[in-house]
């Protein structure tokens, strides 16, 4: 299937999902999760593969740029303190205890395999800020947790790259750590 052909469909379904989510109270981003997974069931659909660095590289930085930009900046300045702790303390906290979770319930599945699942699904979702947005959450929580989920993917990833060499290499927990903590400034 031609890349261009791709691209156009995907920013269409992009712009239809903007548009129809509004107007059945469905986050956009839900209708492209569930529309996307329909299309994978369609047998004429062929298989496409991306490499992963394209996403870091192509897509996530544009997301951030966005996000960075929405972010109203003495709002984010005023809560620097609870954001840095929530995006850096709170994902490595829910990725570490998915981690052992993942391990108790999967003894085959390793300490490091499992941190590395937790550091994928930990990170809070801008969707999720929309919606506390929506409930009339007092404006304060509003912009810890979009500043949260701004930076908070930063970590993950880091904590991601840590728990794959990790788990790839065997490195003790001591070494990871300071393999994290040496990784975060950059």
């Amino acid at each position: 299937m031609d890349i261009v052909f791709v691209l156009t469909l995907s920013v269409v379904a992009i712009a239809a999902a903007n548009s129809i989510g509004p107007r059945l109270a469905i986050a956009p981003p839900l209708i492209l999760v569930v529309g996307g997974l329909l299309v994978t069931m369609l047998p004429w659909v062929p298989n496409v593969s991306l490499h992963p660095e394209w996403i870091l590289i192509g897509v996530l930085p544009p997301l951030l740029y966005s996000a960075a930009v929405s972010m109203p900046t003495m709002e984010f300045r005023r809560n620097l303190a609870p954001i840095g702790a929530l995006s850096v303390a709170l994902v490595v906290f829910s990725a570490v205890a998915i981690g052992f979770l993942v391990h108790a319930l999967l003894p085959d599945v390793s300490l490091w395999t499992g941190i590395a699942i937790g550091a994928i699904v930990s990170p809070t979702d801008a969707v999720a800020t929309q919606m506390i947005k929506k409930l009339g959450a007092p404006s304060r929580i509003v912009a810890i947790l979009e500043g949260e989920s701004l930076l908070n993917d930063a970590t993950a990833l880091v904590l991601l790259r840590t728990a794959i060499a990790a788990a790839a290499a065997g490195v003790s927990v001591g070494g990871a750590f300071g393999d994290f903590v040496w990784s975060v400034p950059s």
